[in-house]
């Protein structure tokens, strides 16, 4: 009887682990400029117009390109702010060290500054 509680008791336990452990693996990041209706490029694909929205990896080998371009400005270069994402950190150390490797992602709110051309 006592070995039954104990069985139940492990299969409950690694019920809720497993409930739990699901890693984030990407965020859904807001990407927005002081002007409206810049584009977006992200790796070269195109993403949308500011403010857009879009999923990105938290993957730490991840470091896309982004290029916002709007007529009359400056071309904008540059990389995503990134984070340490807790929940696949924690994961990563806890539960399911793989886990680790989605430990550091894009910052949800990314905001940009675009330079007028004159």
């Amino acid at each position: 009887m006592k070995t039954k509680k104990i069985v139940s008791g492990i299969i409950i336990t690694l019920m809720i682990i497993s409930l739990f452990s699901s890693c984030v693996t990407s965020t859904r990041v807001n990407i927005n400029t002081d002007v409206d209706g810049a584009t977006v490029y992200i790796d070269g694909q195109e993403v949308g117009t500011t403010p857009t929205q879009v999923s990105l990896s938290n993957a730490i080998w991840e470091n896309p390109d982004v290029v916002i371009k709007k007529e009359g400005y400056k071309d904008l270069h540059t990389d995503l702010k990134k984070e340490v994402k807790g929940v696949n950190f924690v994961c990563g150390i806890l539960i399911w060290y793989p886990s680790l490797l989605w430990c550091y992602g894009p910052k949800s709110n990314q905001n940009y500054i675009l330079i007028p051309e004159n």
